[in-house]
């Protein structure tokens, strides 16, 4: 995944003391999406996760699209 990917989906910069930043993305009150940092995306690439959750990680455009996708048109 490219970091224009995130900025397409909505995803808001995070900027950190000017040193690194990610990307964050809010699915409910509850519920965000935060990607990994760009010091560690220039060696591993953008990749999601939900905050606070481990073992699940997203590194597919379509497949964050689709997530993204499912849970706003859930939202009631």
């Amino acid at each position: 995944m490219k970091e224009k990917d995130l900025i397409a989906l909505g995803f808001e910069r995070v900027d950190a003391n000017n040193d690194w930043y990610g990307y964050t993305y809010d699915l409910t009150q509850h519920l965000r999406l935060i990607s990994n940092d760009n010091k560690d995306a220039e060696r591993k690439g953008w990749y999601v996760k939900l905050i606070d959750v481990d073992g699940i990680r997203f590194t597919s455009y379509t497949q964050l699209a689709d997530l993204i996708d499912l849970i706003e048109k859930a939202k009631i």
